[in-house]
């Protein structure tokens, strides 16, 4: 915490290169990865949708014939 108050009160902050714009939060790399994650929360939502109206025959037990 003071290691922290130091560096705002002393302006260390200052001598601190910013990041790229490259790989600031609205460039074109971090947009596109933000998408991709967002796309691949869908599909995982799909597949457990599918999954529980379609079951696959793994998940289902075994059927044993009557006698």
């Amino acid at each position: 915490k003071t290691d922290f108050i130091n560096f705002i009160s002393d302006q260390e902050w200052k001598s601190i290169e910013p990041v790229s714009s490259w790989f600031g939060p609205s460039s074109f790399l971090m947009s596109s990865m933000s998408a991709l994650f967002q796309l691949s929360m869908w599909i995982r939502i799909m597949v457990f949708l599918a999954d529980c109206v379609c079951p696959s025959k793994r998940h289902r037990p075994p059927q044993y014939p009557y006698s």
